[in-house]
């Protein structure tokens, strides 16, 4: 097979079959398989940033609030787009704010420092949380506004950034994203724990993955990093894996997590695959029902089952490739010989039990089962804020699990194999009952990552930090972004928070006083000798030296000004509208500076003050 196609195997659970019996139930383990990562798909991503009034909390992380953390991780993620990527970032709250839009920005140099840009100026602009609305802008002004061309060469993603508090009501309804997965990154833990169910429901309906992230800038860009490390490894793309079975075989179920699949017929079935990262690697389990031989009392070396066949498209190419069949295959063994002949030898004790390699799926795809069935129970999906009792799901998962390994899909795998579903449902439970919403999390992030086999993050608290499904390249990517995240400061102050602290007025007023001191004793500085020479330049001096300080004060007064302009602004956003007479308050301050710098008379150290005291009160009349 040659260097760079997607390969295609397919495995029975068993070996062989007894002519003279048949197997209702014969799971098959399917495997996609994609290169190495040679050339990429370029992508389209649209990053949707939530600044609702839940961005505005503190993080863990001191001197940063949660705004801050998005956009600092989000710089990293756009210095490690390529040069053929493109980016639109989309911050939403309530309105969503549609004029602070990017268009699709290609992710050259030019283009990722006019990201930086931009990213630098939003902040959290309060408001509650609107999901459906910024679906809406991603798929209809984004991903499906592109051309033919560019859908079925460059695969679309949305990423979302959110704490998950979303009053639009989609937790409920179906999410319409077009096709397009939605991978969501809830920022949790500090002072509000996280709701996990909305941003779940999104990223199951959607195909997407979910990310639980500790607010702290380290975490974020941990799992941010993950997730860009996959997209930007695209190797395949409309992959689609096809299956037919033979005369005597049916197919009784697909089991393909989030990929949609259908076997309506039984004699053929499909999974949608679509997008593949480099290394990657999809299983499916088709269970199928085998009748017995026609003539049972004759064995067959192989007798075919089912044949498996796919198609994708290569990075920016149209044309299908195909993907070299797989055959699966049984021996069929004839009965027993009649008494008096010499039997054949006895197949070996293992025989009866399922594979291992099909055996570890299944017994996954049964962890999940009963994890998702416990974990259902307890959410919470009528918005109450009752969280789930993680010690209460911990004693459940436990039992039923134990109570689970008599079923009937269990019989026939060996007991160490059913061991590795004691694995991961000891390490559920033993989070749950030590580290409580951290457990719950934890649950939904490894059931997220299970049904789509895509790499997710858990990077909540000190607990762990944990992937799954994850190239090298991968993990590569998400150390790069956490090591250069823990060497970034702190952003100053947000100056929304409070609109007096958009001027240092206290350093402006020391300023002011000292110029102010020295504009005074100038003349003593410079004392003229007798000769008129002497005179003459030292009158040149001492102007040139006011000249400056006057430049001086009027940089500070310019301060001043911007600090009016500014107030201005945010009163109009934020007063009532009986507040309006402030307004004009406002104006005829501006003007009184204006007139002030064009007419090159800079105010003094104590009007400048009195203007500060000014505003300042104006400011305390308008917030009472």
């Amino acid at each position: 097979m040659l260097q760079g196609e997607v390969k295609l195997h397919a495995q029975a659970g068993v070996t062989e079959i007894p002519a003279n019996e048949g197997r209702t139930d014969l799971p098959v383990l399917v495997r996609v398989v994609a290169p190495s990562k040679q050339q990429r798909a370029p992508i389209d991503l649209v990053a949707l940033l939530d600044t609702g009034d839940s961005m505005k909390l503190k993080a863990k992380d001191p001197h940063w609030t949660r705004m801050d953390l998005v956009v600092a991780a989000m710089e990293l993620v756009v210095r490690r787009l390529g040069a053929a990527d493109r980016l639109a970032i989309v911050p939403f709250n309530a309105g969503g704010n549609a004029r602070k839009m990017t268009p699709f920005t290609y992710m050259d140099q030019v283009g990722q420092n006019n990201a930086v840009q931009f990213l630098n100026k939003p902040r959290a602009l309060g408001g509650y949380t609107n999901f459906q609305q910024a679906f809406y802008w991603a798929v209809n002004r984004y991903l499906d506004a592109r051309s033919g061309d560019e859908k079925a060469t460059r695969p679309g993603f949305i990423l979302l950034v959110s704490s998950g508090d979303d009053k639009s009501g989609i937790g409920g309804r179906h999410v319409d994203t077009g096709g397009y997965p939605v991978h969501a990154f809830e920022i949790c833990g500090g002072q509000t724990p996280g709701k996990p169910q909305v941003m779940l429901h999104v990223a199951r309906e959607t195909r997407g993955t979910y990310h639980p992230v500790d607010d702290t800038v380290k975490s974020l860009a941990l799992a941010l990093g993950t997730f860009v490390g996959g997209i930007t490894s695209v190797v395949a793309v409309n992959a689609k894996v096809d299956f037919a079975v033979p005369d005597g075989v049916r197919i009784t179920k697909i089991e393909s997590g989030s990929y949609g699949s259908e076997w309506s017929k039984g004699t053929e079935g499909h999974v949608d695959v679509g997008v593949l990262y480099g290394k990657d690697e999809k299983k499916f389990v088709v269970h199928l029902s085998v009748q017995q031989l026609t003539d049972p009392t004759k064995g067959v070396d192989k007798q075919p089952l089912l044949t498996a066949t796919g198609t994708y498209n290569k990075p920016s190419r149209r044309e299908p490739d195909f993907m070299k069949q797989a055959e699966v295959t049984v021996k069929r063994t004839p009965p027993p010989p009649a008494s008096g002949t010499t039997a054949p030898p006895a197949p070996p004790a293992t025989a009866v039990h399922i594979q291992q390699v099909v055996a570890v799926q299944i017994v996954e795809i049964h962890v999940a089962a009963v994890l998702q069935e416990v974990v259902k129970a307890h959410n919470k999906d009528d918005g109450g804020d009752a969280a789930p009792n993680p010690k209460l799901i911990a004693q459940e998962l436990h039992d039923k699990w134990h109570s689970s390994k008599a079923d009937e899909k269990l019989q026939h795998i060996h007991e160490d194999h059913v061991k590795t579903g004691d694995v991961h449902v000891t390490e559920m439970v033993k989070l749950l009952k030590e580290h409580g919403h951290v457990g719950v999390l934890y649950a939904h992030a490894w059931l997220a990552s299970h049904a789509t086999q895509q790499m997710a993050t858990f990077a909540v608290s000190s607990v762990l930090v944990k992937h799954w499904f994850h190239s090298e390249y991968m993990a590569l990517v998400a150390g790069d972004l956490a090591y250069h995240a823990a060497s970034m400061a702190a952003p100053p102050a947000a100056a929304a928070d409070d609109p007096c602290k958009c001027v240092d007025f206290d350093r402006i007023d020391h300023r002011l006083e000292l110029w102010s001191k020295v504009k005074r004793e100038v003349p003593e500085f410079f004392q003229p000798s007798e000769d008129a020479e002497s005179h003459h330049l030292t009158a040149v001096i001492r102007e040139a030296s006011l000249d400056a300080i006057n430049r001086a004060m009027h940089q500070d007064m310019y301060l001043v000004l911007l600090y009016y302009i500014f107030v201005y602004c945010y009163f109009i956003h934020h007063a009532a509208s009986s507040d309006r007479h402030i307004f004009y308050y406002f104006m005829y301050m501006m003007l009184i500076c204006l007139i002030a710098l064009q007419g090159r008379r800079p105010c003094e150290q104590p009007q400048a003050m009195l203007l500060r005291r000014q505003a300042v009160a104006v400011v305390v009349q308008a917030a009472a």
